[in-house]
């Protein structure tokens, strides 16, 4: 693996952590408000009222699958770009 490969590697890792973030900061957003919206609706007298840690452990699972398979097809995607390359820079040596 030569530096240039090397440096790749490095940006596909950061950019799939960058995305395994925001995607998990995303969900557990939509997951904390929808609790907030279950609590007033309850507080309200409009619902039922929902437990918070089962709500919660549900929501975070979910957002960890779901930065899961999106830095994974990132980083893929990552790892096809390198294969392309070294494709492409073995035959132009050649």
């Amino acid at each position: 693996m030569n530096r240039i490969e090397k440096r790749l590697l490095i940006l596909w890792c950061a950019l799939a952590f960058v995305v395994w973030n925001g995607v998990y900061d995303m969900r557990m957003h939509d997951t904390v408000r929808g609790y907030l919206v279950e609590a007033t609706r309850a507080q309200a007298g409009l619902g039922r009222g929902v437990d918070p840690r089962e709500y919660l452990h549900r929501g975070q699972v979910d957002a960890i699958a779901f930065s899961f398979a999106w830095s994974l097809g990132v980083f893929l995607a990552g790892m096809a770009t390198m294969y392309t390359y070294r494709r492409y820079i073995t035959r132009v040596e050649t």
